[in-house]
């Protein structure tokens, strides 16, 4: 009877103390909140925007400025490398996004005149980087902010290659030209001095080349002068003295004429200009189903480089798998800028074709 006894009580406290055991175990615990690190895990997306812009606009080199409108099929006939990348890394509303293009492009133009060709490269680069904040998360779309910075590059080079024989003959015009012009009007009276003009040579340098035949001529016609004047006070015939030095000088000075020419129209110039824009933009997403999406974003900012920068773009999405997307769209980029000699006050538009992985 005891041992039964004994055996209930031990029954009857192994049942109480599971009891407070499951109690203990039945409470809540105090526990602080998630946070973003803790809730949210990374999300990357690496993808390759192809993008088939065209430039229009106007650009401009110290003073001289001409209108562009160049099609993508123009830029692809010219086309040396191009680079495309895209990435972007979120976690909960925050996000990262950069994005790299790099257009090089290159010419040449044969024009068998004082320049006998022209070879020129553009090389154009566009850095983005931005941070972004999720306002909305819905599962149908989303809506985000953002903010940064858009840098450009873009570096020119001119390779202007002269044609010696043009460069002699075309010298060796120019100098009878005075000739002729120098005797009629020492003839007419030797007092007055002649003011040749000098016509452009064409190029981007026609100015600075002009300026200097000029200045050169000018330097010449002093000194023959000098000697004319000479002839003239020791009692010498004058037309006959003159006709003599001006033919003995019109070889010496067509030689010289003709090597300051040709080292002019031999050379290589060279620009390498850069800036950056800070912007705000809101970039938004529609998900019409768990394949087919929407995306657009617009972008406006300068006033610290650039007058005025704006991008927008808009795409409709396929996700063709878990992780891999494509996407067609239409994309522009303006940028008015105009600082140190440059003027590019141009827009790049066209569709563009996005491939990305999401992992």
């Amino acid at each position: 009877m005891k041992a039964k006894l004994f055996s209930f009580a031990g029954a009857v406290f192994a049942i109480a103390g599971g009891l407070r055991a499951g109690t203990v175990e039945l409470q809540p615990k105090e526990s602080a909140p998630p946070t973003i690190t803790q809730s949210e895990p990374w999300q990357f997306t690496i993808a390759a925007p192809g993008w088939m812009a065209g430039l229009d606009g106007t650009i401009g080199v110290r003073g001289v400025n001409a209108d562009i409108d160049v099609g993508f099929d123009q830029i692809l006939q010219h086309l040396d490398m191009i680079f495309a990348m895209r990435a972007e890394a979120q976690k909960g509303p925050f996000g990262i996004y950069g994005e790299v293009i790099y257009i090089g492009l290159s010419d040449n133009a044969q024009i068998n005149r004082l320049i006998n060709n022209i070879n020129e490269e553009v090389n154009e680069t566009l850095v983005d980087g931005a941070l972004s904040w999720r306002l909305v998360n819905q599962p149908r779309g989303s809506l985000d902010l953002a903010a940064g910075t858009h840098y450009t590059n873009i570096y020119e080079r001119l390779e202007l290659h002269s044609d010696p024989v043009a460069i002699q003959q075309a010298s060796i015009r120019f100098v009878n030209n005075i000739a002729d012009d120098l005797r009629s009007r020492l003839d007419q009276d030797i007092s007055n001095r002649p003011d040749i003009p000098i016509g452009p040579l064409g190029g981007r340098i026609r100015e600075e080349i002009a300026q200097r035949v000029e200045q050169f001529i000018e330097l010449k016609k002093a000194e023959l002068r000098v000697r004319v004047d000479a002839l003239v006070e020791r009692g010498v015939a004058r037309r006959e003295a003159v006709q003599r030095v001006v033919n003995s000088a019109k070889a010496r000075i067509a030689n010289q004429l003709a090597v300051r020419l040709n080292k002019r129209l031999s050379q290589t110039l060279s620009r390498d200009d850069y800036w950056f824009d800070p912007y705000v933009g809101l970039r938004g997403r529609y998900n019409f189903n768990k394949v087919f999406y929407t995306a657009v974003r617009g972008e406006i900012g300068g006033g610290v480089a650039s007058d005025l920068m704006w991008e927008v773009e808009g795409v409709i999405g396929i996700n063709l798998t878990r992780s891999i997307f494509t996407e067609i769209g239409y994309r522009a980029l303006a940028v008015d800028y105009d600082n140190d000699g440059l003027l590019f006050d141009t827009t790049m538009h066209g569709p563009q074709i996005t491939t990305g992985i999401t992992f």
